[in-house]
C-alpha cells in the first residue's frame, strides 16, 4: 500500500514557540527547499499547540530540512525535527484491539469485524476461561 500524495515527503517539526505562525514556519524550511504546505496543530480553542507539519515538494528537500533543522534552536526552544511515518489503518486498529474477545473464544461474539476486541483462536477452551486455576475445575459431588 502506498502512502497518499498528501503524506508524501511530510515533516512534523515539534518543540515550536507558540507565538510562532505558519508564515514564520515557511521562512524557517524555506533554505532547505519547496514547501508546498505548512500546518500548526491548534487546541480546541485555537491557540497553537507547539507543533506543525510541512510538506516538501521532493525527498531531498525533506531530508535536508530534517538534517538542518533537528535539534536546532529557536525562540529558545529546542525543535526535533523527523518525516512523518506512514500510519496503515491496520497498525491503528490492531493496537486498539490488544485485548482478546472472551465472547469470540467461546464461539458467542456476533459482531464480527465491529468487535472492539481482538478475534483471536484460544488453544483450548481451559485457557479462554478468565477464572484461576483453582476455580477451573468442579467437585464431582456438587453441593
Amino acid at each position: 500500500m502506498g502512502r497518499s500524495s498528501r503524506e508524501l515527503h511530510k515533516v512534523i517539526v515539534v518543540g515550536l514557540p507558540t507565538t510562532s505562525t505558519t508564515e514564520d514556519l515557511l521562512k524557517l524550511v524555506k533554505p532547505y527547499g519547496n514547501a508546498l504546505e505548512a500546518a500548526h496543530a491548534v487546541d480546541a480553542e485555537g491557540k497553537p499547540r507547539g507543533f506543525a507539519f510541512v510538506r516538501f515538494a521532493d525527498a531531498d528537500a525533506q531530508q535536508a530540512a530534517i538534517a538542518g533543522l533537528d535539534k536546532s534552536d529557536l525562540g529558545g526552544r529546542t525543535l526535533n525535527v523527523r518525516a512523518v511515518e506512514d500510519r496503515s489503518a491496520g497498525a491503528a486498529s490492531a493496537a486498539a484491539k490488544g485485548r482478546p474477545c472472551f465472547d469470540f473464544a467461546r464461539g458467542k461474539c456476533s459482531r464480527g469485524a465491529a468487535c472492539k476486541w481482538a478475534h483471536v483462536k484460544v488453544a483450548d477452551a481451559a485457557a479462554a476461561s478468565r477464572r484461576p486455576d483453582w476455580q477451573k475445575t468442579r467437585p464431582a459431588g456438587g453441593a
